[in-house]
């Protein structure tokens, strides 16, 4: 688990990020490279993921944290761009996440993420399939 001051740092990040995002989406499209195969995360519709996670969450917090866990996009982001370009967009998903779901703001949202409980649902939902990943046969 990282300091509090790294999370707090992390959160600050995902939080500016996820502002920058909204901004970016309500301004005109940006033009792409077409031979550029990466995919452009900040105009990424997150709606179908929040959808599974809106409906793991009817059975649990932990549930909701599998369920994002187990996206195939984190894998994506991770692959793209590395431990802390994930870990920022994990918290920024997770921000705009609670954001639609909830309807509450940054703030709310932020404080949600770094409740204890939400802290233990979430180590535990990736313990939980870190133990599922490494028991499959390769």
């Amino acid at each position: 688990m990282a300091s509090a001051n790294k999370q707090q740092k992390r959160a600050s990040r995902a939080k500016a990020k996820a502002k920058q995002n909204r901004t970016q989406r309500a301004a005109a499209p940006v033009e792409l490279d077409p031979n550029d195969d990466r995919i452009d995360f900040e105009s990424v519709d997150l709606t179908e993921l929040f959808k599974k996670m809106i409906d793991a969450q009817k059975i649990s917090q932990q549930a909701m944290c599998t369920a994002f866990l187990e996206d195939p996009l984190l894998e994506l982001v991770y692959e793209q761009e590395g431990e802390e370009g994930a870990m920022d967009f994990i918290l920024a998903a997770l921000i705009e996440y609670r954001q639609w779901s909830a309807d509450t703001d940054e703030a709310g949202a932020l404080a949600w993420i770094e409740s204890p409980a939400f802290q233990a649902d979430y180590v535990a939902a990736s313990d939980a399939i870190a133990t599922q990943t490494q028991q499959k046969p390769n």
